[in-house]
């Protein structure tokens, strides 16, 4: 070889271990260096996944409504409240929470038919809660002696069971893990001992045994992340452990972390991800029912329903984030049938549409008044939750479109497309929505698609001017749009120096009555607030308690007179918040009033 070659060679060869050297650095126990890491691409394109909160609480199975039934060993510490009083009467007041475990047998425990239903359900994941608060393992953990599956209860490690299920299915498998542990008195009496002499060799221990792919840290809000020394721990699951090229993990990881450090971003129950940015992976996580944790207190009403779920899972999507449906088995191991029905619906709807869910990215038009938007790359999914009666405008998109057919037309038969007046797409659709719950229209496209404003609220023309919670703008830090699960309208108005607003346009002028479409659950009444549009005409409200932040009444306010055509806008702004939350405000309606 000449020397200039083997230079070359040589030079080549360092560049290559440099490169490596890269690729295999490693992160350094601090959060600079840990939050540089991406959450894994598999996550990302997953999507769709199931966890299972499944445990000792499964026995009682019993919360009050809109509490969870996983917290049974909290609320029945207390001694007090409905729960303990529905304890009392079902077990006595002497009967401890730890004697549940030898009742939690799981004698129908089949993880080979759990894997196949997650299957058939279009899950891409699934996430057991392997240890939850009260310390309980779903493995033989020696930092659990006598409470864990193995030593106490099944006798049987049902973490180990269901993990070689999901896998042979081809699921990825992952697991929940609480930092904190009620059980443990050492956690009580030194919070640091025990992270170091139990949590962290038995956090180390059911990753090196299980290699999950998926680790949701959970219950950390008691300490800072120096406590629970987070850094080190993560540092540790990147470089170290076993699962370290794929494992992705979420940002419950201390008091002051969430949305912060860490990995993905996690949202819970409700928000379905509306304040989250598409810019970092985030995570919805919401039960089938009203509870983490199976209740037999909740009747069908309380679930969820295959067109909620679907909606759910879609906005999640359209948003940039995942779903994670929690589901709550029996004790002996059996899944309701209620859950199962729901998981098969969803997968139904997945197989003929899943090409809008996995690997799918947020959409380049959000919250539109017919329904929302998914993308990749060269295709727009238009999910069409609302059918509309004539053609199907997209407000806002201005793209040169190849071809549109509907995702679930095995033909693709091709759609005919046009231009509104204002020179938005639109897409002659067929008569009747091809889906109950949501019907998808894909868009091929030439080049990059352009976003543009949309047209603003106009007046009907019978003079009604409807002003919609998807349309509100949110100002400030809590409150936000949500939808799901009966609902649609502005929520989580926790704090009263945040309002929202509409841009209109008047056609006719006039005097209006103002109503007022809201829900506000018991405890929470009494919020007062103004509607102002315009300079200084406003009407004043207060609220009053509906029943539920559900349960949505229509009240009338008042008369505006607005004298002149043109744009306006239109606030509601709280004055004062008594209660948890101002209120749940679906719509905002100016209609002619009549002299």
């Amino acid at each position: 070889m000449k020397r200039t070659t083997l230079i070359s060679a040589i030079g080549l060869m360092c560049v290559g271990s440099l490169a490596l050297a890269a690729e295999t650095a490693k992160h350094e126990p601090n959060w600079e260096s840990l939050d540089k890491r991406p959450t894994p691409q598999w996550f990302q394109d997953a999507r769709f996944g199931i966890s299972i909160h499944w445990g000792l609480y499964s026995v009682p199975a019993w919360a009050p409504k809109g509490q969870h039934a996983a917290d049974y060993w909290n609320s029945i510490e207390k001694k007090e409240g409905e729960t303990w009083k529905r304890h009392v009467k079902a077990y006595g007041k002497n009967f401890e929470y730890k004697q549940f475990a030898p009742k939690f047998e799981a004698k129908e425990f089949n993880p080979g038919e759990w894997a196949d239903l997650f299957t058939r359900s279009g899950a891409r994941y699934v996430v057991l809660s392997a240890k939850g608060p009260d310390g309980y393992c779903l493995w033989p953990s020696a930092q659990s002696p006598n409470w864990n599956s193995m030593d106490v209860g099944p006798k049987r490690d049902l973490l180990g069971d269901l993990t070689k299920s999901v896998r042979k299915a081809g699921l990825k498998m992952g697991i929940s893990y609480s930092l904190c542990d009620w059980h443990d008195p050492l956690y009580r009496s030194d919070a640091k001992r025990y992270v170091e002499e139990r949590m962290i060799p038995q956090f180390k221990d059911v990753v090196q045994r299980y290699t999950p792919s998926v680790v949701f840290v959970d219950d950390e809000s008691e300490h800072p992340d120096k406590t629970w020394k987070s850094e080190e721990l993560l540092a540790w699951l990147f470089d170290e452990s076993p699962c370290r090229d794929e494992v992705a993990v979420n940002d419950r990881l201390g008091k002051d972390c969430r949305g912060r450090h860490g990995g993905y971003w996690t949202s819970e129950s409700g928000g379905a991800g509306e304040t989250m940015s598409s810019e970092h992976m985030w995570e919805e996580n919401q039960p089938i029912g009203r509870s983490f944790g199976l209740n037999r207190n909740e009747g069908p009403g309380d679930y969820k329903t295959t067109r909620d779920l679907i909606r759910l899972l879609v906005n999640c999507v359209s948003g940039g984030g995942n779903l994670l449906l929690d589901i709550g088995p029996d004790a002996d191991g059996t899944i309701p049938q209620n859950m199962k029905d729901r998981l098969l619906e969803m997968g139904a709807w997945l197989k003929a549409n899943g090409e809008s869910i996995y690997g799918a990215t947020a959409g380049p038009l959000q919250k539109l008044s017919w329904g929302r938007t998914t993308a990749k790359p060269g295709k727009i999914f238009l999910h069409v939750y609302e059918w509309p009666k004539g053609d199907l405008e997209v407000p806002g998109l201005r793209a040169k479109v190849k071809c549109a057919y509907m995702l679930s037309d095995p033909d693709h038969t091709w759609l005919m497309l046009g231009r509104s007046a204002d020179g938005w797409i639109t897409i002659t659709t067929p008569a009747k929505a091809p889906d109950p719950f949501d019907s998808v229209v894909v868009l091929e496209m030439e080049g990059e698609a352009q976003v543009k404003e949309s047209k603003p609220i106009v007046q009907s023309d019978d003079g009604t001017i409807a002003l919609r919670a998807v349309d509100a703008t949110v100002h400030g830090e809590a409150a936000r749009y949500e939808s799901g699960g009966g609902k649609d309208n502005i929520g989580y108005w926790t704090d009263e120096g945040d309002w929202v607003s509409w841009k209109f346009d008047l056609k006719t002028p006039g005097k209006f009555r103002v109503e007022i479409a809201y829900a506000c659950a018991q405890g929470s009444g009494d919020s007062e607030y103004t509607v102002g549009v315009a300079d200084n005409r406003q009407v004043k409200g207060k609220i009053r308690e509906t029943g539920s932040w559900t349960n949505f009444v229509t009240e009338t306010l008042g008369v505006v007179e607005l004298a002149k055509p043109g744009p306006y806008t239109l606030s509601v702004r709280p004055t004062s918040k008594p209660g948890q939350a101002v209120m749940n405000l679906k719509a905002i309606t100016l209609r002619p009033a009549k002299e």
